[in-house]
């Protein structure tokens, strides 16, 4: 299965253990201590400290093997504290009800994750049914370019793991997104898919065919896996975007009308590399909004007639798609950027 998905969206740096009310306070003063540090004012370490009361609070109640990571980011020279906190969790059944703060179990509020959304300055969300959930939250000093991701991906029926994974990765005003599929189910097809995964995070400067060609080689010897991947100015409003195999992605506007992006037929690791795979660019600044699928959603995916959707955090856009559009038998992962 290989390395768990919490130590990967932890990263190496320290962690905070949440096993009780008293690791909730350690953490609220992390922030409040990082915040200051980064030069954000007392009102906005107040929302940091508030924000990872509502995440430590959630995993104590609903997860398993919960944990906090605190750590600087900038964005167009601004400071900003993130929060990563991330379980080993089953996943959330019905993240559109958790945002709004509709309660998950007897005697619960339901607020948390909703408050969080109203503290932060931006939140990310990643989770996978049955191995675990991530939120990525961030108050900046002042106003920065906007940007949020959801990933939403689950295992098909009686696979022990998804073969479909992804990754997205924030440096500065820069962001590299990925979704690969592993050819097949179950653990061959997930090791396939994170060989692939672990080539993306030395990816976000190298020309998107070159880190393609990467993946290919990181491939060679499993199953095969099809890859798109896509790269976000934010300060600059331009996507780049590549893809070898059937994983679709398109680009929606603030109308809902939306196109599909290019990719070249074929599957990396098996055979030879397509000869010429080309990087689309096109436009991207709010509203636009980026959806990316595994083939586990089936391929008439629209929502050119849902543009009220698609101004919802992409945590609920990726929700719609998943139960909409998702295959029923087959492994299904949706990762959407706005």
């Amino acid at each position: 299965m290989g390395p768990l998905l919490t130590e990967r969206w932890l990263g190496g740096g320290d962690r905070l253990a949440i096993v009780d009310d008293a690791a909730v306070a350690v953490a609220r003063e992390a922030v409040r201590s990082a915040g200051a540090a980064a030069g954000l004012d007392a009102d906005q370490c107040e929302r940091l400290a508030a924000t990872v009361s509502e995440l430590a609070r959630n995993q104590l109640r609903h997860a398993t093997g919960g944990a906090i990571a605190v750590c600087q980011v900038r964005r167009g020279g601004v400071a900003g504290i993130e929060i990563v906190a991330a379980d080993r969790g089953a996943g959330i059944a019905d993240p559109t009800a958790a945002l709004a703060g509709v309660p998950r179990t007897a005697g619960s509020l339901g607020v948390g994750l909703s408050a969080v959304l109203r503290l932060a300055d931006e939140v990310d969300a990643d989770i996978r049914g049955g191995e675990g959930t991530c939120f990525r939250a961030r108050v900046f000093a002042a106003a920065v370019a906007r940007s949020e991701i959801a990933i939403l991906g689950r295992p098909g029926p009686g696979d022990p793991v998804s073969g479909d994974d992804a990754e997205a990765i924030r440096d500065g005003d820069r962001v590299l997104v990925g979704v690969v599929d592993g050819l097949g189910h179950g653990p061959l097809a997930r090791d396939a898919a994170q060989r692939a995964v672990g080539e993306l995070s030395g990816g976000l400067r190298l020309a998107l065919p070159d880190l393609l060609a990467r993946c290919d080689e990181a491939l060679s010897g499993s199953r095969g896996a099809v890859v798109s991947v896509a790269r976000i100015d934010l300060t600059g409003g331009r996507l780049e975007h590549a893809g070898v195999g059937n994983v679709i992605s398109r680009l929606h506007g603030s109308d809902g009308g939306g196109r599909a992006l290019l990719t070249t037929a074929g599957t990396l690791g098996v055979g030879r590399l397509p000869r010429r795979i080309p990087c689309e660019t096109a436009p991207f600044a709010p509203p636009q909004v980026l959806v990316v699928v595994s083939d586990g959603i089936v391929s008439r995916l629209d929502l050119s007639d849902e543009p009220a959707l698609l101004r919802r955090h992409p945590l609920v856009v990726a929700h719609h798609v998943m139960t909409r559009f998702g295959r029923g038998t087959d492994d299904a992962l949706v990762l959407v950027v706005r």
